[in-house]
């Protein structure tokens, strides 16, 4: 019965820690994107121009002519 438990403790640890290194491979994914649309952003914006960026869109800050 303890080997039992011992081997499913394993399993249980085995599988927390690939689901770590797949999120971690989606927040590598997503900061390559951003950085990508950032690059974007600041080429159609100019730089010190841009509002927002997200892994899909950016928006340019408003100049309101003050």
């Amino acid at each position: 019965m303890k080997k039992i438990l011992h081997i499913l403790s394993l399993v249980a640890i085995t599988a927390s820690l690939s689901a770590c290194i797949s999120v971690s491979e989606q927040n590598v994914e997503a900061s390559k994107q951003i950085a990508v649309m950032a690059a974007q952003a600041t080429a159609t914006c100019g730089q010190g121009n841009v509002d927002k960026v997200s892994t899909s869109s950016f928006t340019c800050k408003q100049n309101t002519g003050r």
